[in-house]
């Protein structure tokens, strides 16, 4: 059962692009659907009107005719309403879409299921138009769930329609004349042909995936190496004049101490900026190493247990109760894991020191809109102050005593490195609450 909902997870995960799905519905079910109906249904619905009015409904079979003939009446409606939609879909959101397709292709697979009752039931040439239909979900419908759905009723349509013409002339005292072919050979291609079409579809957006996954691997390889070469040449270029200083001023410090003139306390500031300052170049430097690491798909649960045990280690005497809300079946995320971790241990270890001795912090995770992954790191600490929450993320702003200021401004680069954005939300007194948005499929942002 497990095995079975892991497949049922992954197959959600497979689904094409909302833009080529649009492509493709509009040119099935508007331009050619659409014009289809529009030249057929009125000879349906003046067929009906008559029928209606003309049966004597004195045997079994009349009855079932008079509903069939009935049903193509609502079925005309319901057409109706349907083309108008269609034909407007532009301004429709996309679960709206989703919606009208299905629908309108489970309402013609019962005009079909209603037309065979009338023309040999499971022998009805009508059997054909239900391979179409199976199709058409293939095409227009993108998850492999909808699609799985959409076939199981087709299916079961064919069914009862060719029963209830058997039994409705067997009601009649009429025999049935043997069926032209089997009816199990009939079923059987239905279902070969549904699992036939869900197996190229999935195996079309799986290809699909690996390309734009190929394409995604090497542009942003190739964005972190020019980051990190830039970086490197920076850090170099600056580490090199401090090292310089550094043996300057100890130079001058030897000569002074063989005069009379104490300057120490001013050459020991001077010597705690330099160490502040190599500091800061060593947190620098770890923009250089953007090009060390591959790419990995990375699951945003597991990486967010990994920080919790990198923050809060076993062993660790933290009376700080840690809540997890994590949505399942997200889809996975492209990036370097080690800026991931840094975003996430950056921001926990941030919420563990706003707690102190105890408190609460809760990890979250959902599926946002647009394809983009949410997870939040909320504590009920003291909160940020909201005359300097705006400057949180600014290179070298800390109200730490000995930090650098610059754990918040990498965590910044690194979410928007991959298209990315991170906010937060902030009451003083109430806690903190950090928002990260990574897209599953974006390219990274050039600088």
């Amino acid at each position: 059962m497990q095995t079975i909902n892991e497949l049922i997870e992954k197959s959600k995960q497979l689904t094409p692009d909302w833009d080529e799905m649009l492509v493709r519905i509009r040119m099935v079910e508007r331009h050619i659907i659409l014009p289809l109906k529009a030249l057929i249904l009125p000879v349906i619905g003046f067929i009906s009107t008559l029928k209606v009015w003309e049966i004597n409904m004195n045997t079994s079979w009349d009855t079932t005719m008079h509903l069939v003939y009935l049903f193509f009446l609502l079925y005309l409606v319901i057409s109706i309403a349907w083309g108008i939609l269609i034909w407007g879909m532009n301004n429709l959101k996309q679960w709206q879409i989703l919606t009208i397709v299905f629908v309108g292709i489970i309402a013609d697979s019962l005009f079909t299921s209603a037309g065979m009752i009338g023309s040999k039931g499971f022998d009805s040439p009508l059997f054909w138009i239900f391979a179409l239909w199976i199709i058409r979900v293939a095409i227009c419908l993108p998850t492999f769930i909808l699609q799985l759905i959409a076939d199981s009723l087709i299916c079961l349509f064919y069914l009862i329609s060719g029963f209830i013409e058997v039994w409705a002339m067997e009601l009649d005292g009429l025999e049935r004349d043997a069926f032209s072919e089997p009816v199990t050979i009939r079923i059987f291609f239905l279902v070969i042909l549904s699992a036939s079409s869900m197996g190229v579809h999935l195996a079309l957006v799986r290809q699909q995936q690996i390309l734009k996954d190929s394409q995604e691997f090497h542009l942003r390889q190739e964005q972190i190496r020019a980051n990190g070469r830039l970086a490197g040449e920076i850090a170099h270029q600056l580490k090199n004049p401090l090292g310089i200083i550094n043996n300057v001023v100890y130079t001058i410090q030897r000569k002074i101490d063989r005069g009379s003139t104490d300057i120490n306390p001013q050459l020991q500031i001077i010597r705690e900026e330099i160490e502040r300052s190599d500091r800061i170049i060593t947190d620098l430097m770890g923009y250089a190493k953007l090009a060390e690491g591959t790419l990995e798909r990375l699951d945003i649960n597991q990486e967010m247990d990994r920080a919790i045990d990198q923050v809060f280690p076993k062993g660790s005497h933290f009376d700080i109760k840690i809540t997890r809300q994590y949505a399942q079946g997200l889809p996975h995320i492209m990036m370097q894991r080690n800026h991931l971790s840094e975003v996430l241990v950056n921001l926990l270890s941030n919420a563990r020191d706003a707690l102190g001795t105890q408190g609460e912090i809760a990890m979250r995770t959902r599926f946002g809109s647009d394809y983009v992954i949410v997870a939040e790191i909320a504590d009920n600490g003291k909160g940020i102050p909201s005359e300097i929450i705006s400057q949180i993320w600014t290179p070298y702003f800390t109200t730490k005593a000995k930090g650098t200021g610059l754990g918040m401004s990498i965590v910044k680069h690194n979410v928007e490195m991959y298209g990315g954005s991170i906010t937060v939300y902030s009451e003083s007194g109430k806690g903190s609450c950090f928002t990260i948005q990574l897209p599953a499929r974006s390219f990274l942002k050039l600088k």
